[in-house]
């Protein structure tokens, strides 16, 4: 087993995500940084964590650190940590010039984003009674075929054809 693959078996947890802001905490902030409420969110999709630096509340994605491992979640951990760091200096806490130095120095280096977001997999297949024009989605729809009319028209309303969960279809 090579390193990254060993990376990614490790379980993301909310032990793992508390332990890896404490050492980051003592390691880079000496220690000074509040302690911070970690959530782990499935429904956090579109990013891979976010800080809310009154409340002290740091939410990070599940999925998006599962799929990319260990490492990312302690970079994420740091990343969110580097606001709150500003935040605490009464500093504007966005990603700013000093934002961008802090996050140099603590080896994050220039990335600011996260990594490419795994696309949620679609879980339907509905289709047009009338002209058969298949769509996938992710909910259950009650709509019907814009190719058939352009208003809603019961006749032409889409009917569910398959459920993908549990295939793991993207």
């Amino acid at each position: 087993m090579n390193n990254k693959d060993f990376n990614n078996y490790i379980e993301i947890n909310l032990k793992l995500a508390y332990d890896f802001y404490q050492e980051l905490n003592l390691f880079y902030f000496e220690n000074k940084l509040p302690t911070c409420q970690l959530e782990l969110s499935t429904r956090l999709t579109r990013t891979a964590g976010k800080i809310w630096p009154k409340s002290r509340l740091m939410r990070l994605s599940l999925p998006y650190h599962q799929h990319y491992g260990s490492q990312e979640l302690r970079n994420t951990i740091l990343h969110e940590m580097i606001h709150l760091w500003l935040f605490e200096q009464k500093l504007p806490s966005g990603h700013t010039n000093r934002f961008r130095q802090k996050s140099e120095e603590v080896g994050l280096g220039e990335r600011i984003n996260a990594l490419p977001i795994p696309p949620r997999p679609y879980k339907y297949i509905y289709a047009c009674p009338t002209c058969c024009y298949e769509i996938r989605t992710r909910r259950k729809i009650n709509s019907s075929c814009g190719r058939c009319d352009k208003i809603y028209n019961p006749r032409h309303k889409f009917k569910l054809v398959r459920h993908l969960e549990g295939e793991g279809a993207a």
